[in-house]
């Protein structure tokens, strides 16, 4: 099973090499996309900076046109030197910016401011119209337009960010500055949304810390704040920060953040842009972001991955039936040719690996368990052997150690040469019969055991089997029968089968299910097999003990 073993191993590590593949794959396209998606930031932040100071230029241009209104040159000039009421000055200012910029929502002005030459509000339209009169000539945007310079900056008032743009006011005869407007412009919804139309980026406006604006949720982007204000010695030092990813919910965000110009930086004032993280490349995200497109027939091998799955299956398939189903079927093959008692064990040469082990396994098991069966042995009996088959010394096949010879009787007789398993009368040997076992049928009616010439030969028996009982055949000795009757053949049998029954009862085994039908079969077979084998008339067979145990040996007569 060598190579069924190497292929499930390849198959297995070719699997988990796909899988491996499948799953990193997609971790340096998610980090690239990540890459260009902070570049695409960057460039969105260069192109909003560009925006805003385009839109500082606008805001400037309108307030230096505003500027040259000589009914607002003259109402400031007027406020600037105390002539006038400030109450009459603050209406006229209001009326004229507003017949000049009838609707400041449309144009996108959150407030108009009207300044005159001592830095004070002479009039407002717009946000807080009703407040004048209050001094702001301090703040640098007024400061450089009551100086003659047109500027710009960013404020963060009342929790609102404004972008203002100032310029100052001349009076009729171009040779003074009598007073400045600052326009203030809308930095919230309407600003973020005009931004992400222009930059296809989500936009958030931060100020001390709190979301102001944002095209997302305000509500989703509670971290967004803190998260900036981590890196506003980054801001500082570049002016901007890299890429910054963080989780809106299930979704994953960049973000790059850059602080206005101006006043509004000194109070943590930020725009920052936002953009969609690439999808994450673990395998749940990956499942989650697969689409029926990418499973059609023109996206995805399945062809390739059929083929490459079927032919790893009957590659396995084939391994196994060589490795494993047709050993097992020869093995099986075996063991009913050895049941059939057609081999006394298994060819276990034809067996490899494994298969081997248990053949040899099962070999030794029968060799162990034939000392205690019904094993044939070939011995020196009244026969002689044939030459060249004679078994090895100490082997299940050896011949009993010899026997000692009765003396001879008085009249002359020659002692036989030793029949293994025949007993005399009772009263003739030193050996009182076994009670038969209770499990053994009494012999049938009328059944006798045949005439024996006479005089009769004793026969010694082995000293560790005794007698059989003589009462089933009658009471005088048995002869060993010549083979060519049948009827002797089955005395010869049911003999044995008696001794053998004995020889176990007195060595303490069982012979629970040994019938004299199975044993009589077991013979024939055994018998037929050995004179196949020695080219003989007849076997016969005897009894004995070795080691405790009862068992068979089968002498060939030529």
């Amino acid at each position: 099973m060598f190579l069924s073993k190497i292929w499930f191993i390849l198959v297995a590590v070719a699997a988990g090499v796909a899988l491996s593949i499948a799953l990193t794959a997609p971790r340096p396209m998610a980090q690239k996309l990540e890459e260009l998606e902070g570049q695409r930031l960057d460039r969105a932040q260069y192109a909003a900076e560009q925006l805003l100071k385009v839109d500082a230029h606008k805001w400037i241009d309108r307030a230096a046109k505003l500027g040259r209104d000589a009914i607002l040159s003259e109402a400031l000039d007027s406020a600037s030197h105390g002539s006038g009421e400030i109450g009459v000055q603050h209406k006229t200012v209001q009326s004229r910016i507003r017949s000049l910029l009838p609707d400041l929502a449309t144009a996108g002005i959150a407030t108009i401011a009207a300044i005159d030459a001592n830095g004070r509000v002479v009039a407002r339209v717009g946000d807080d119209e009703k407040d004048y009169g209050e001094n702001i000539g301090g703040a640098e945007v007024v400061a450089d337009a009551l100086r003659g310079y047109l500027s710009d900056d960013v404020w963060g008032a009342g929790g609102h960010l404004l972008r203002v743009a100032g310029g100052p006011v001349l009076s009729k005869n171009r040779d003074r500055i009598v007073g400045a407007l600052v326009i203030g412009a809308e930095t919230g919804p309407q600003f973020v949304e005009r931004l992400k139309r222009n930059l296809d980026m989500d936009v958030a406006l931060l100020l001390r810390g709190k979301v102001v604006a944002a095209t997302i949720d305000p509500t989703a982007l509670g971290a967004l704040p803190q998260l900036v204000d981590g890196h506003k010695a980054e801001i500082a030092d570049v002016k901007r920060t890299l890429a910054i990813p963080f989780d809106v919910g299930p979704n994953t965000y960049l973000a790059v953040a850059a602080a206005f110009p101006g006043q509004a930086s000194q109070q943590q004032g930020y725009y920052t842009l936002i953009g969609r993280k690439p999808a994450r490349a673990d395998l749940t995200s990956l499942l989650a972001n697969t689409s029926a497109r990418d499973l059609k027939w023109d996206s995805f091998p399945w062809v390739s991955l059929v083929v490459s799955i079927l032919a790893a299956i009957a590659i396995g398939l084939l391994l196994q039936r060589l490795e494993v189903d047709a050993p097992i079927a020869r093995m099986r093959a075996e063991l009913r040719t050895l049941a059939r008692g057609e081999a006394v064990r298994l060819n276990d040469a034809r067996f490899g690996g494994g298969f081997g082990g248990i053949a040899r396994d099962i070999n030794a098991a029968i060799e162990h368990h034939s000392t205690g069966s019904l094993s044939g042995a070939v011995s020196t009996g009244t026969s002689h052997t044939v030459p060249g088959d004679a078994p090895a010394a100490g082997s299940m096949f050896a011949a009993p150690p010899p026997q000692v010879a009765a003396p001879a009787p008085a009249s002359g007789f020659q002692a036989a040469p030793a029949q293994v398993g025949f007993a005399g009368p009772a009263g003739t040997s030193g050996f009182a019969p076994p009670p038969l076992p209770a499990f053994f049928p009494p012999p049938a009616a009328g059944f006798a055991a045949p005439a024996f010439p006479s005089p009769v030969r004793t026969v010694p028996k082995p000293p560790s089997i005794p007698p059989a009982p003589a009462a089933i055949f009658g009471a005088g000795p048995v002869a060993p029968a010549s083979g060519d009757d049948p009827d002797d053949e089955d005395r010869h049998v049911q003999e044995i089968y008696l001794q053998f029954l004995a020889a176990k009862q007195q060595c303490g085994e069982s012979a629970a299910g040994l019938t004299l039908e199975k044993f009589h079969q077991r013979l024939t077979e055994n018998k037929a097999a050995l004179m196949a084998k020695h080219v003989c008339r007849t076997v016969r067979f005897s009894v004995y003990v070795k080691d405790g145990k009862a068992s068979l040996r089968a002498t060939p007569i030529k």
